[in-house]
C-alpha cells in the first residue's frame, strides 16, 4: 500500500509537470501563465512529498513545500543545491504568475526537482 501511494504521489507530480509543459506550447497569446504556475507549484509539492514518503518519512497533508524542503534538506544534502526560496510566498504574491518570464522560472523549478528527486 505504501508503495502504492508513493507512486501515485510521483505519477501525480507528472500529471502536473505536463499540463504545465502543454500550456507553455500553446501560442503564446493563448498562454495562461497562472497555469503554468499553478500546475507547476503542484508538481513541485507531489515531487517532494513523493521522494519523503519514499524514504519512510510520515507527512502532515498540508505541510507547505518550504516544510517539504526543510525536511528533504535533512534526508540528502543534495536538496542543498534546490534553490526553492522563491516559491515560499508565491500563493501570496499570484499576481505575478501573469508573467511569462514568471511561469517559466516557475517550470524550471519544477523540472529542476524533478531531476533531483529522481
Amino acid at each position: 500500500m505504501y508503495d502504492q501511494k508513493i507512486k501515485t504521489m510521483m505519477d501525480e507530480a507528472e500529471d502536473y509537470m505536463q499540463i504545465a509543459r502543454e500550456e507553455l506550447f500553446k501560442p503564446e497569446e493563448d498562454v495562461v501563465h497562472y497555469m503554468v504556475c499553478q500546475n507547476s507549484l503542484k508538481a513541485i509539492k507531489s515531487y517532494l512529498a513523493g521522494y519523503l514518503l519514499n524514504h519512510n518519512i510520515e507527512l502532515n497533508p498540508n505541510n507547505s513545500i518550504e516544510e517539504l524542503l526543510i525536511e528533504c534538506r535533512n534526508t540528502d544534502t543534495k536538496f542543498d543545491n534546490l534553490k526553492l526560496e522563491f516559491l515560499f510566498n508565491a500563493y501570496e504574491k499570484q499576481d505575478v504568475w501573469m508573467n511569462p518570464e514568471i511561469a517559466k522560472k516557475f517550470i524550471g523549478l519544477a523540472e529542476q526537482t524533478k531531476s533531483i528527486v529522481s
